[in-house]
């Protein structure tokens, strides 16, 4: 037996009990790294066709012509605890951002006290994101669809058509009225702006765009793959699993790095691509402006 300072007397630890601290110890660390390694991918691929500025810390990133895609302006990297500073940095980014859809991105990489900071401030929680990591899965037997490049004009073209058809069911399922074609459109710029840094892939059959993805090679220890859709008349096919086995080895230099994919929480896309072996890391939460409507 040993003595704990504080008087308490302690058993011995058993070498079993040992080992699974020690494992969970290492699983741990393990994770952290890799939860950090998503911070920085997340922020890396959507910086991509943009402009960015350091601010007191954080990092900021916009698009001037596609003020209506928080996925392109935001806020993230957020330090501190003290909720005036943190509305005042926030503040002087909102300024240089100037999107009315620009966002603050918080991942494992935030202090909880900033988090709670913004909160307190009257912040609004309006997305969660879920990190999965995987390697490419075993190819799909569909060989009656092809995944082919985009790279005319028709392809963006028909890219751009299957984007609105993407963004009406999404907004059905949540209840609301469509939103305007012109969102839809920064949308799709948003993307062509991360040419030819991200690759991006449509799905053909018998001749007609049926769903489309994309994948980045990353520029850190992962790599992303972001923005499946499959159109609903052509689901339960396998497309969207040609698609992932597509843009993941596109992504994964055939499986010699560890793939990013970010479904969004309220989706039934996570549990797709968790039962393909992609397993999760953290969570990226957005926090929209208390005077802006969720």
């Amino acid at each position: 037996m040993v003595f704990h300072p504080f008087g308490a007397v302690m058993r011995p630890e058993s070498a079993d009990s040992l080992t699974v601290r020690i494992r969970a110890a290492t699983v741990n660390a393990m994770t952290d790294l890799l939860a950090g390694a998503v911070d920085e991918a997340v922020e890396a691929f959507w910086a991509l066709g943009g402009e960015t500025r350091a601010l007191n810390g954080a990092h900021l990133v916009r698009n001037r012509s596609a003020g209506h895609v928080g996925f392109a302006n935001f806020v993230t990297r957020l330090v501190g605890d003290d909720p005036v500073q943190v509305a005042d940095v926030l503040g002087r980014a909102w300024e240089w951002i100037g999107a009315p859809s620009a966002r603050v991105q918080v991942g494992a990489s935030t202090p909880p006290a900033t988090e709670a900071a913004l909160v307190l401030k009257g912040w609004r929680h309006n997305a969660t994101r879920i990190a999965l990591v995987g390697t490419a899965p075993p190819p799909a037997r569909h060989a009656d669809t092809e995944v082919r490049s985009v790279d005319s004009p028709e392809d963006w073209a028909r890219l751009a058509e299957l984007f609105r058809a993407d963004h009406e069911e999404e907004d059905r399922s949540r209840g609301r009225l469509p939103r305007p074609i012109e969102h839809t459109e920064q949308a799709v710029l948003v993307r062509r702006a991360k040419t030819p840094d991200v690759h991006y892939w449509l799905a053909c059959k018998d001749g007609v765009a049926c769903g489309f993805f994309s994948s980045w090679q990353g520029a850190g220890v992962l790599s992303v793959v972001e923005d499946l859709f499959v159109h609903p008349d052509h689901r339960g096919g396998g497309i969207a699993d040609q698609l992932l086995r597509h843009a993941t080895v596109d992504a994964g230099l055939n499986g010699a790095r560890p793939v990013l994919v970010l479904p969004d929480a309220g989706d039934r896309p996570k549990n797709f691509y968790h039962r393909r072996g992609f397993r999760p890391v953290s969570t990226i939460r957005y926090y929209a402006p208390p005077d802006r409507r969720v």
